[in-house]
């Protein structure tokens, strides 16, 4: 059996372009440079989320020990008692006052801590409290990662927290 067209004439006999007219036999040009352009533009865009960077990763950091401090805030005013952040410089640990869970900074990242000098509880390590009424004994941890800075206040009289960037 030999095919045939919708004419009914019989395609074995018809010469080659009129056989692969009504088929696609692959990509045009244009229909390729519209995929490189999207496929271009796509890893341009990822490409800064995908790499890691100093400036991310101590944003990072910056949050997560914001996050932990206001988390100590929470427990202190939940608990109706004192709570106690805690850090250590040289490790490079945080995290709250008999909780198993501490966090440690990444790689090659400094930090400083500023607390009340009763606060201190070694040489690299020191506290920040938190009462039950929100409010605090204030402090300042300053992160470090290659020529950037990050900082995170604990305001006194309010427990409030802020991060910002350090020029």
């Amino acid at each position: 059996m030999t095919p045939t067209s919708t004419t009914g004439s019989n395609l074995a006999d018809a010469p080659i372009g009129r056989r692969l007219q009504g088929r696609s036999t692959g990509f045009t040009l244009v229909e390729l440079l519209i995929a490189l352009t999207i496929l271009v533009t796509l890893t341009a865009m990822l490409a800064p989320v995908m790499l890691p960077s100093p400036g991310r990763a101590l944003r990072q950091a910056g949050s997560e020990i914001a996050t932990t401090l206001r988390e100590t805030r929470r427990h202190a005013q939940a608990e109706q008692a004192r709570r106690r952040f805690l850090m250590d410089t040289q490790s490079g640990s945080y995290g709250i006052e008999n909780v198993q869970r501490q966090r440690v900074l990444p790689e090659g990242m400094s930090a400083q801590l500023t607390t009340a000098e009763s606060l201190l509880t070694g040489e690299s390590a020191g506290a920040i409290d938190f009462f039950p009424d929100g409010s605090s004994t204030g402090g300042r941890v300053v992160l470090g990662l290659d020529d950037q800075s990050l900082q995170v206040d604990i305001e006194w009289l309010t427990g409030r927290i802020r991060v910002s960037e350090v020029d």
